[in-house]
C-alpha cells in the first residue's frame, strides 16, 4: 500500500479548511441531495464528500457507508487531491501497485471501483473530493464523470455560503451580545461611574455613581454637552479623542486621574464602548470609569515593600560576606595557634593550662563547625537548583568517600543499595546526604559501633531515599522539632554539632519541591527519608559531583 505524500500547500489546505467550520458539523440536507445524487447518476452503491483533515479523512455526507470517518493514510481521497484539477478513476483496485493490499480493499468495504472529482476552492486548495465507489471494477461514461465534476463545484459552493452565512449569524449574534451587555451595564448602578452619550456628545443617561463623584443632580447632566461637565480642556484634549474612536466603532480602555468635585483625586480605569441599534448602526457611547485608586495604592505600597526586601537581601548579601570572610579570619587564627599549642607546648604548660587549652581548641572547632553550617544554610536560598541527572549510586559513593575518617573513627559500617537515577542538584542533594549519614555515625548507643544504610523506593510521581540507622533514636514528641534551627536535642557534652545540619536537609528538600520525613525507635534507630519528585531529567551530560 502506498501512502499518498502531503500536497505542496498542506498548512495553507488545512488552514482553510478549518475556517470553513465544517469538520464534525452535523448533517445538512443540502449535502445529503448532492451525494445521492452522484450515488444515482454513477450507479454507485456508495457515494462520500469526503474532507481531508490532518489525519483522517471525514466524510460530511455518505450515502451505503456507514463509518463517519477513516485514517488518512488508507483514503483514496489523500491521493485524489494530490491532482486537484484532475478525477481520479480506479478502474480495479487490486490491479493499481496504490491500493492493491489498503486495507479499504482487502477488507470492508471491499473496493474496486473509485472516482473521486477534488473539492477545489477559488484559490486552488483541494479540500476533499465527492467521490463514488463500487465493490466491482468499472468505468464511468464521459457525462457520469463530468457530473462528479458539477457536483464537486457545487460543494465548493456549498462551503463558501455556509462560510458566510455562520460569520453573519456570529457577527449578529456578538451585536446583539454587546448591545444586551451595553442595556444592562446602563440600567445598573453598581459602583461604576455609567453614562451614556449620544453622537453629538450629549449626555443620555448617567447613574447613582456618576452624579455622586462629580455632586451634580440628574438634570444638572442629562441633556447637557459633555463640554459643559468636563470643561473646554479636558474635553478637547482627553474625553473627545476618546469619543470619537468610540463612535468609529472601536473600544477604548485607558487610564486616567480625575479630580472630582466630590470625591477629590482618583485614579480611574475608563472603557468606551460603541452602542449599536438593532440595523448595526451606533447610537452612542458607554462609558464605564472603574475607581482604581485604593488599588494604585495598594501598588505603590507592593513597590515599597519590594524596595525594602531588595534592600533586606543586599543587606543580607553583606551579612554573608562578613561572616564569610571577617568571621572566618580570626576563628582560623583561634584554631591554628591553638593546634599548634597542642601539638608543640602542652606538656609543658600546667596541667590547668592544658585544660583551659583544650576549652580553647574545641570552642573554636565548634565555632568553625558552627560558621561552616550557617554558611550553607544562607546561601541555599542564593542557590539556583540546577536539575540534571544525578546517580544516587555515585553520590553515595562519594559520601562514602567524604566520611572515611569518621567511618574509621567510629568504627563503623556504611552501606547502600543500588539507587536510582534522579533529576536534581547534585552538589545540594551530596549536602543533604551526607548530613543524614554522618548524623546515623554521630548519635550512637555506648558500645555499639554504627551501622548506617540507604536504600530507596518509589512510587509513580515520588522516589524516596531512606537512611537508616542503628542509634539512639528520639520520642514520638521529638520528631516534629528536630528540623528547626539550632534545635538540638542533647547538650554539647553528649553529641557534638551545630543544630544546623536537619535545618540545610530539610531547605535543600524543599528547593526541589520534595520533603523530608523522620520514623525513629527509641534506643533502636531511626530513619530519615528523602522525598523527591520525579521531575524529566534534561538532555544534558551528568552534574558533575566532586
Amino acid at each position: 500500500m502506498q501512502i499518498a505524500p502531503l500536497p505542496d500547500n498542506e498548512p495553507q489546505r488545512i488552514a482553510q479548511l478549518q475556517d470553513l467550520g465544517v469538520l464534525d458539523t452535523l448533517p445538512h440536507k443540502a449535502f445529503d441531495d448532492i451525494t445521492a445524487l452522484a450515488s444515482a447518476i454513477c450507479d454507485a452503491p456508495i457515494a462520500l464528500i469526503s474532507l481531508v483533515d490532518r489525519e483522517r479523512q471525514w466524510f460530511k455526507s455518505r450515502v451505503g457507508l456507514g463509518v463517519e470517518e477513516t485514517d488518512r493514510d488508507v483514503a483514496f481521497c489523500s491521493h485524489a487531491i494530490l491532482t486537484p484539477l484532475e478525477l481520479m478513476t480506479v478502474e480495479d483496485a487490486m490491479q493499481d501497485p496504490r491500493f492493491h493490499d489498503n486495507p479499504l480493499v482487502t477488507g470492508e468495504p471491499h473496493i474496486r471501483f473509485y472516482a473521486g472529482a477534488p473539492i477545489v476552492t477559488e484559490d486552488g486548495y483541494a479540500l476533499g473530493t465527492v467521490c463514488v465507489i463500487d465493490r466491482t471494477a468499472r468505468t464511468l461514461t464521459e457525462a457520469q464523470q463530468q457530473a462528479l465534476r458539477s457536483l464537486s463545484r457545487l460543494v465548493v459552493n456549498l462551503l463558501e455560503h455556509e462560510r458566510i452565512r455562520k460569520k453573519e449569524t456570529l457577527r449578529h449574534s456578538e451585536q446583539l451580545t454587546t448591545r444586551n451587555a451595553h442595556l444592562t451595564a446602563l440600567s445598573a448602578s453598581g459602583l461604576d461611574l455609567m453614562s451614556f452619550i449620544d453622537k453629538d456628545y450629549v449626555y443620555r443617561y448617567v447613574n447613582q455613581t456618576y452624579l455622586s463623584y462629580w455632586g451634580r443632580a440628574l438634570q444638572d447632566i442629562v441633556d447637557h454637552n459633555v463640554e459643559d461637565l468636563l470643561g473646554t480642556e479636558l474635553f478637547h484634549n482627553t474625553a473627545k479623542p476618546h469619543l470619537d474612536l468610540a463612535l468609529a466603532g472601536q473600544s477604548v480602555h485607558f487610564e486616567a486621574t480625575i479630580q472630582f468635585p466630590i470625591k477629590g483625586e482618583c485614579h480611574v480605569e475608563v472603557t468606551y464602548l460603541p452602542s449599536f441599534d438593532e440595523l448595526g448602526q451606533i447610537t452612542g457611547v458607554i462609558v464605564r470609569a472603574h475607581d482604581i485608586h485604593s488599588l494604585k495604592l495598594r501598588e505603590e505600597q507592593l513597590r515599597q515593600t519590594v524596595a525594602m526586601l531588595e534592600h533586606k537581601t543586599l543587606e543580607q548579601d553583606r551579612f554573608i560576606h562578613i561572616v564569610s570572610h571577617d568571621l572566618r579570619e580570626p576563628i582560623n587564627t583561634i584554631n591554628n595557634f591553638s593546634s599548634l599549642l597542642v601539638d608543640d607546648e602542652a606538656l609543658s604548660l600546667p596541667e590547668a593550662a592544658r585544660r583551659y587549652l583544650k576549652f580553647v581548641h574545641a570552642g573554636g572547632k565548634r565555632m568553625e563547625s558552627l560558621l561552616n553550617d550557617l554558611l550553607t544554610f544562607l546561601h541555599l536560598d542564593q542557590h539556583a537548583v540546577a536539575r540534571r541527572p544525578v546517580d544516587f549510586s555515585q553520590l553515595a559513593e562519594q559520601v562514602r568517600n567524604d566520611l572515611d575518617s569518621a567511618l574509621k573513627r567510629s568504627g563503623g559500617q556504611f552501606h547502600f543499595e543500588s539507587l536510582p537515577s534522579l533529576s536534581g542538584d547534585a552538589s545540594l542533594l551530596r549536602i543533604a546526604l551526607q548530613n543524614l549519614v554522618a548524623n546515623g555515625l554521630k548519635f550512637t548507643r555506648p558500645g555499639v559501633p554504627p551501622i548506617v544504610s540507604v536504600n530507596s523506593s518509589s512510587d509513580r510521581d515520588t522516589v524516596h531515599l531512606h537512611v537508616h540507622d542503628n542509634g539512639i533514636g528520639m520520642q514520638a514528641e521529638q520528631l516534629t522539632q528536630i528540623f528547626e534551627m539550632f534545635k538540638r536535642l542533647h547538650t554539647r557534652k553528649e553529641y557534638d554539632g551545630s543544630g544546623l545540619g536537619l535545618s540545610i536537609c530539610r531547605r535543600i528538600a524543599e528547593l526541589h519541591d520534595g520533603q523530608i520525613s523522620v520514623t525513629s525507635d527509641p534506643g533502636q534507630g531511626s530513619c530519615f527519608t528523602l522525598s523527591l519528585p520525579r521531575v524529566p531529567a534534561q538532555a544534558s551530560p551528568p552534574q558533575e559531583m566532586e
